[in-house]
């Protein structure tokens, strides 16, 4: 049996094989569900009664990219079955999550397209029939783009961001939109419009963020596949927290035309899934040129599919089981332990801090030990494993690479080309019509942020330090002859609703712009919260990060499948602190 089927018997769930190879109007989602109602999707009858139960029917459980083209090419199953389960198991189990801002009512339609075509030619693309959920912050020109904000909760953009067209051409169907932090601002999973998001794995605790909803919706099997966007962690921390594989990418590899800014100095689109194989499928379908986001030109020829000098046509053909053997990993320990100041763990401190300070350490120590584990497992497979303590004068180089707020200038110009009420960052503050949790930053940002941001010499420098830091980073690994670095992705397990998440790494993938993935690690041993380990590379070798991830998920099989979101029929599980609401601030006088 293959280390894919071994997990997904594990998982409860259909073995496959774990390869690439085969022929291959939004409403809100509740008023879709039950206006339409789950027998009967686009007006008739439903095609496949057991397309969510597993019970002689596919099972969509963990179910892979591979698994929908399988169950495709044999007859198992139509695109129009494997969407109808997953719009199924949305309507049933995130009542739980709370992942989804909307249903997009066209999914149906789509899938029966495709179908028609699979039956006149085979396949349209590589993704041909796959479910995929977007963070709510990438544009769609036939349902609105909302950012998770009621300010823009019906803002239409004109045509859909670039990855949304690839990953469409490529065959996805688009099943939903996914709740995000208001903004892509924060990583504690909430918003104005979509509410709080809770995490599969414990219901009481955030999935982490900005791409909340897309972690929290792929954890649960609620699609196959899913987009996240990462200015600081926001596609790595909610996969450490979902127990998903996620990818930085160096920017420039992918697009940012339609993906709303938050700072375009950092942002990038990356790839979400349950497995490191379909991250790499996916990954395919997003990259490449695009002149309205004139940095793809540096990573055009970056790409396996366009390169003379890089082996292979496809990210997929690093999926190498022996990846780790030799590889060389440098471990940043720096990054290891308790998101405290050393203030706070030095100081005579009374007995309520003393408690937080021992609180946040036995934290840390159940993520150390959980990565220990991992590297360990990589070690195993041929890893050799360097100890790196820290970089050196890393928060100078953090600070010289930290630029002034662009958030007004970017998000203003944004607004330019939607439909939307309120066509201002200026606009937006002045209707009260966000989260509490946001109301400071955005109020400070639309105050004091300079519209010519971009023209000064504060701007100018951290352009400048961005590029030093990156050229430390790399230079360490050069001189330590490392060819990844690894560390936790958050140091800390998530965090309870309505506290603030401590422990985020992000910020040495997002200032030096270098590529970082995220993958399981496994889990604590008290509550069983799921951890990440994050690699980061040199600039532009996502292939090498994406062998290493597969590799070490391949020998130590990380995933488990959160309990209570098994195979349909079933109930959504109940949640701790039911009656937990975001407040508004046109509510709530904040």
């Amino acid at each position: 049996m293959s280390k894919e089927s071994e997990r997904r018997e594990k998982n409860g769930t259909r073995g496959t094989n774990d390869g690439t190879e085969s022929l291959f109007g939004r409403m809100d989602r509740r008023t879709v569900m039950k206006g339409i109602g789950a027998a009967g999707l686009v007006g008739v009858g439903a095609s496949s009664a057991t397309a969510s139960t597993g019970d002689d029917g596919f099972d969509l459980v963990e179910a892979t990219v591979a698994d929908v083209h399988d169950a495709i090419e044999s007859g198992e199953a139509t695109a129009r079955d494997i969407v109808e389960g997953y719009l199924e198991r949305i309507e049933v189990y995130d009542e739980a999550i709370n992942s989804i801002i909307s249903v997009n009512e066209h999914a149906m339609e789509r899938a029966a397209e495709l179908d028609e075509a699979y039956a006149e030619s085979g396949p349209v693309g590589p993704l041909h029939g796959v479910p995929l959920i977007l963070k709510d912050n990438n544009d769609t020109g036939d349902v609105p783009t909302t950012n998770g904000s009621l300010s823009m909760e019906h803002s239409q953009p004109e045509d859909d961001a670039f990855i949304v067209r690839q990953l469409r051409e490529a065959g996805c169907v688009v099943v939903a939109k996914a709740n995000l932090d208001e903004f892509a601002r924060g990583i504690t999973a909430d918003s104005s419009l979509g509410g709080q998001t809770r995490n599969p794995y414990a219901l009481g605790r955030n999935p982490s963020g900005s791409s909340a909803g897309t972690g929290a919706a792929l954890a649960a099997n609620l699609a196959v596949l899913g987009t996240g966007t990462d200015t600081c962690g926001s596609t790595r921390n909610p996969s450490a927290f979902g127990s998903l594989a996620g990818l930085r990418p160096t920017i420039g590899l992918i697009s940012r035309d339609g993906i709303i800014p938050l700072s375009l100095e950092r942002d990038t689109a990356g790839p979400m899934a349950r497995t490191v194989t379909d991250m790499a499928v996916m990954l395919d379908a997003m990259v490449g040129y695009d002149p309205a986001d004139p940095p793809t030109s540096r990573g055009a020829n970056e790409i396996p599919a366009n390169s003379d000098r890089i082996a292979g046509d496809s990210y997929t053909d690093y999926l190498d089981e022996d990846a780790l053997d030799g590889l060389c990993i440098g471990v940043l320990r720096d990054f290891f332990g308790p998101d405290i100041d050393e203030e706070d763990q030095d100081c005579s401190c009374n007995d309520e801090d003393e408690d937080s300070v021992a609180q946040a350490e036995a934290e840390a120590e159940q993520v150390t030990a959980v990565v220990e584990s991992a590297l360990e497992e990589m070690e195993r497979q041929g890893a050799e494993i360097v100890e790196i303590e820290a970089i050196p004068n890393y928060d100078d180089l953090q600070e010289a690479a930290s630029e002034p707020s662009v958030f007004k200038a970017d998000l203003d110009a944004y607004l330019e080309g939607v439909d939307n009420e309120y066509e201002t960052l200026a606009e937006i503050v002045e209707s009260d019509l966000y989260s509490c949790g946001k109301a400071d930053s955005l109020r400070t940002s639309d105050e004091e942020d300079d519209p010519d941001v971009r023209e000064t010499d504060e701007y100018t420098r951290s352009v400048a330090g961005k590029i030093e830091l990156r050229d430390a980073v790399e230079g360490l690994m050069l001189e330590r002859g490392v060819d990844v670095l690894a560390y936790p992705t958050l140091s800390h397990p998530p965090a309870e609703i309505g506290e603030s998440q401590p422990g985020s790494n992000c910020s040495l993938s997002a200032n030096s712009q270098l590529p970082a993935i995220a993958v399981p690690a496994g889990y604590t041993e008290d509550e069983r919260l799921p951890v990440g380990v994050e690699m980061l590379g040199f600039e532009f070798d996502e292939p090498t990060l994406i062998g290493a991830a597969y590799a070490y998920e391949q020998a130590a099989d990380p995933r488990e499948t959160p309990d209570c979101f098994g195979p349909l029929p079933a109930e959504a599980p109940a949640v701790p602190n039911p009656d937990y609401e975001v407040g508004i601030a046109a509510e709530d006088d904040c």
